[in-house]
C-alpha cells in the first residue's frame, strides 16, 4: 500500500470501507464459531450432558449461516468496488487522453497506452476491491483476536502475538531480499502488447516484404522476456507462500503443545485450551487472505505508476479561464507564428504570417517537412505556438474554448480515419442529429452518394476497421462528406488527394471545386494540379513563407513553386 495508489482511488473509498466493514464482521463470525466449538468440546471433555452441548451447537450453526450471508455480501461488495474502480479510472484516463490530444499518441505507442488503460486498470481494480480491504481487515482483525485471547489467557496471547507480528515482518524482509522489481513484469507486458498490436496492424506489409519470419522471431523473444519476468516473480512468490505458511503452522503447533502441557499440569482449563486452539487459527486467517491476494498487489504496484504518470501529464493546451464568444466571421490570420516540436533543433514554423479572408480559397504547398501540416495542427490547437498569434474572426484562438474553436473547422486529413460501424455512423460523427436528407445532401456534394446507393445495404453498410472495406478514394470522399455535413465556416484539407487513383482524384476535385466561395478553405497539397484554381497559393520552405501569389504568377517566376511544378511534370 502506498500514497500513490491511495490518491488514485477517488470516490471508490466508500465502497472499500464497506468491504472492510463486511470483512471484519466475517472475522467476528469466525471468532464466534471458534468460541462456540470450544465450549461444546469442553463440555463433552468434562462429561456434561448432551442438553448442555446442544445449545453451543445451535449457536455455532446460526453463526455459520450468518457468516455465509456475509461472505456473499463481501463478494458482491468486491464486485461493485471493482466495477466502480474501472468506470472511475477509465473515465479519468480517457478524459485525460482527449485533453492531451494527438501529441500524447505521437509520443507513446498505441499498444503501450492500451496496456495502461486496459491491463493496468484491471490490476488496480482487483487491488482496490480485494487486496486493500484485506489489509485493513488483517490489521484490525488480527489485533482484535489477539486482544480477546489476552482476556482469555494472557500467556497464550503473548505467544500467538509474537508469531502474528513475525509473519508480516519476515514476509517483508523476504520480499526485499528476493523479489524482483514489480515494474519489470508490467514493462515487459506493455512492450509485448505494443509490439504485438504493431505486428497485427502491419501484417499486410510484413507479408508483402517477406518479413513475417523475422518479426515472428522478435515477437517470440519479447514473449520469452515476458515469460521470464512472470516466472521469476511466480517462483519467488511461491517460496514466500511456503515461508509464511511455515510461520503460521509453527505458531499454531507451538501454542497447542504449550497449552496441552499447561492443561496436563493443571495450569490451564480445558475450555481455555480449546478456545486458544481455535482462536489461534482465526488470528492467522486474515493474514492468509492477504497472502492469497499478494499477486494482485504486486501487479497493481507496477500498474499504478504509468496510470498516475498519464493522469499527471499536463495537456499541451489549456482551456481559457473566460472563453470568448464565437466569432461571427471565418477569416483566419497567422501573425508572426513560430513553433518547434519538443527538443527539435530547427523550428517547424518560424515567424509565419499570412491571412485567409472569409470564403477565400488558399493553398499551402512546399516540400516535405516545410511546416504545412503544422499549420493545421496549430489552427486546431493540438499545440500552441511558441510565439505569435492565430486569430479567427479577429479573436485569438487561445481565447476560444476548444469546443467552440473546433466547431468552426471541418477537416479532411491525408490519413482518413473511419470507425468500425456503418457509413451513416461515420458520417454522423460530424453531426449526431443529422437527418437522412442532410446526410444524403452531403454525400451528393462529395460525389459518393451514387456509390453508397449501389451497395446492398446502402448507408447501413459496414465499413470495417479503419474503413478496410472501402478503397482509398472512397474513404476520402466519405471524409469530405463528413466535413460538409458538419457545415463549419472553415474547411481544412490536408493532402486530401495524396494517395488516391486518378479517377478518385477527379471525383474528389469536383467535390472540392463545388465548395469554392462557400466557405473559408485552406488546402495543403502535394499534387499541385489540385490547387490551380486557388485564389492564392502560399509556398512554405523550412518553416517560412517564401512565396505568395496565384498559380500563373508563381509558375512564371522560376522559383521554388515553379521547380515543384517541373518535378511533378505539371509545368505548362
Amino acid at each position: 500500500m502506498n500514497a500513490q495508489m491511495l490518491q488514485l482511488v477517488g470516490p471508490v473509498r466508500w465502497r472499500i470501507a464497506s468491504s472492510v466493514g463486511i470483512g471484519l464482521l466475517v472475522t467476528i463470525c469466525y471468532v464466534l464459531q471458534g468460541i462456540f466449538l470450544a465450549f461444546a468440546l469442553a463440555a463433552l471433555f468434562v462429561g456434561s450432558p448432551v442438553s448442555d452441548v446442544i445449545w453451543w451447537i445451535v449457536g455455532f450453526a446460526i453463526v455459520v449461516v450468518v457468516r455465509g450471508a456475509l461472505v456473499w455480501s463481501a463478494e458482491m461488495a468486491a464486485q461493485a468496488t471493482a466495477q466502480s474502480t474501472k468506470e472511475y479510472l477509465r473515465a479519468r484516463l480517457l478524459s485525460r487522453l482527449i485533453d492531451l490530444g494527438p501529441g500524447m499518441v505521437l509520443r507513446r505507442q498505441t499498444g503501450d497506452l492500451q496496456t495502461t488503460i486496459v491491463a493496468g486498470v484491471e490490476a488496480l481494480e482487483t487491488y482496490y476491491s480485494r487486496y486493500l480491504p484485506s489489509i485493513f481487515v488483517a490489521i484490525v482483525g488480527c489485533i482484535g483476536v489477539v486482544l480477546y485471547l489476552a482476556w482469555v489467557d494472557f500467556k497464550s496471547a503473548v505467544l500467538l502475538g509474537a508469531f502474528v507480528i513475525a509473519s508480516p515482518l519476515i514476509d517483508r524482509l523476504w520480499l526485499r531480499w528476493h523479489m524482483p522489481k514489480s515494474y519489470g513484469l508490467f514493462a515487459a507486458m506493455g512492450a509485448f502488447g505494443a509490439y504485438l498490436l504493431d505486428s497485427l496492424q502491419g501484417a499486410v506489409t510484413l507479408k508483402a516484404f517477406n518479413a513475417a519470419a523475422a518479426r515472428r522471431t522478435n515477437l517470440a523473444q519479447r514473449a520469452a522476456d515476458l515469460r521470464r519476468e512472470a516466472m521469476t516473480t511466480l517462483s519467488v512468490s511461491l517460496m514466500r507462500a511456503g515461508v509464511t505458511g511455515f510461520i503460521t503452522l509453527s505458531g499454531v503447533a507451538l501454542m497447542l503443545c504449550f497449552n496441552a502441557w499447561r492443561v496436563a499440569i493443571g495450569d490451564l482449563a480445558p475450555v481455555a485450551l480449546f478456545m486458544t486452539l481455535f482462536l489461534a487459527r482465526e488470528a492467522f486467517r486474515p493474514l492468509d487472505r492477504l497472502e492469497r491476494e499478494f499477486h494482485t498487489a504486486w501487479s497493481a504496484s507496477a500498474a499504478a505508476a504509468p496510470i498516475a504518470t498519464l493522469l499527471a501529464t499536463e495537456p499541451e493546451v489549456r482551456e481559457p479561464p473566460k472563453p470568448a464568444a464565437q466569432p461571427a466571421a471565418g477569416d483566419t490570420v497567422f501573425d508572426d507564428v513560430s513553433f518547434a516540436y519538443g527538443e527539435a533543433d530547427a523550428p517547424a514554423l518560424s515567424s509565419v504570417s499570412f491571412a485567409v479572408r472569409e470564403r477565400e480559397f488558399v493553398a499551402l504547398v512546399g516540400p516535405s517537412g516545410a511546416g504545412k501540416s503544422t499549420v493545421v495542427s496549430l489552427l486546431l490547437r493540438f499545440f500552441d505556438p511558441t510565439s505569435g498569434h492565430i486569430r479567427i474572426g479577429g479573436t485569438d484562438i487561445r481565447e476560444l474554448s476548444l469546443d467552440t474553436l473546433r466547431s468552426l473547422i471541418s477537416v479532411v486529413s491525408q490519413d482518413t480515419y473511419l470507425f468500425h460501424g456503418t457509413i451513416e455512423d461515420n458520417l454522423k460523427i460530424a453531426k449526431p442529429d443529422a437527418t437522412r436528407d442532410e446526410i444524403r445532401t452531403a454525400a451528393k456534394a462529395a460525389h459518393i452518394d451514387d456509390f453508397i446507393d449501389s451497395l446492398p445495404h446502402g448507408y447501413a453498410t459496414e465499413v470495417g476497421e479503419r474503413g478496410a472495406h472501402l478503397s482509398g478514394g472512397q474513404r476520402q470522399r466519405l471524409a469530405i462528406a463528413r466535413a460538409l455535413l458538419k457545415d463549419a465556416p472553415i474547411l481544412l484539407l490536408d493532402e486530401a488527394t495524396s494517395s488516391v487513383d486518378p479517377a478518385s482524384e477527379r471525383a474528389i476535385q469536383n467535390a472540392l471545386d463545388a465548395l469554392v466561395g462557400r466557405r473559408t478553405t485552406l488546402v495543403i497539397a502535394h499534387r499541385l494540379s489540385t490547387i490551380r484554381k486557388a485564389d492564392r497559393i502560399l509556398v512554405l520552405d523550412r518553416g517560412q513563407v517564401v512565396e505568395e501569389g496565384d498559380h500563373r504568377s508563381l509558375e512564371a517566376n522560376g522559383r521554388l513553386y515553379s521547380r515543384l511544378m517541373q518535378a511533378q511534370g505539371e509545368a505548362a
